[in-house]
């Protein structure tokens, strides 16, 4: 806390005012990371882009624009999964955020293309869970870094290549 207070140029007192606790405080800069232009106090499921998803009745087309998002967020929430994923051995606030954050990752998808999208829109007995699981697993911020920051690719390029695989993975021949 003290870090971020002298990076603000604000007493220490000013930070713990505002927000209480470090998780409180890393939970807003998660948010206004995630929200970029939108309204961080919005619930994620009622953000533009999520009403886009919902409303997309093409299953090709809800997997691109799901990671077209991923790939909007990422360059902004990437560096600070970093800090937590670096700082968590050593402070359990940190590492309990860290799983939140993990967590409302794979409930995203969950929520947006598992859940109470209609019948035969993924491949036979693929379980909301289950289509979760691969769009967690697959359309990753650090799968886009890897692709994008390691490897060289275009952001368009390692997108569709995103893309295709979920569409393999979930929508089968």
């Amino acid at each position: 806390m003290q870090a971020i207070a002298d990076q603000a140029g604000v007493h220490v007192q000013t930070i713990y005012l505002a927000y209480g606790t470090k998780p409180t405080l890393l939970a807003a800069c998660a948010a206004r990371l995630v929200a970029g232009d939108e309204d961080p106090q919005t619930p994620p499921a009622e953000r533009r882009w999520a009403r886009e998803v919902a409303a997309e009745p093409d299953p090709r087309g809800k997997l691109a624009r799901y990671v077209q998002q991923i790939g909007d967020v990422a360059p902004r929430i990437t560096p600070l999964i970093d800090v937590l994923r670096a700082t968590a051995p050593g402070e359990p606030e940190v590492a309990a955020f860290l799983a939140q954050i993990e967590h409302g990752r794979r409930e995203g998808p969950r929520q947006l293309l598992g859940t109470g999208v209609p019948e035969g829109t993924w491949r036979t007995g693929l379980s909301p869970d289950e289509v979760a699981d691969i769009v967690f697993a697959v359309a990753s911020p650090d799968t886009l870094r890897a692709l994008i920051e390691r490897s060289g690719w275009k952001r368009t390029s390692a997108e569709a290549l995103i893309v295709r695989a979920l569409e393999r993975e979930l929508l089968g021949d």
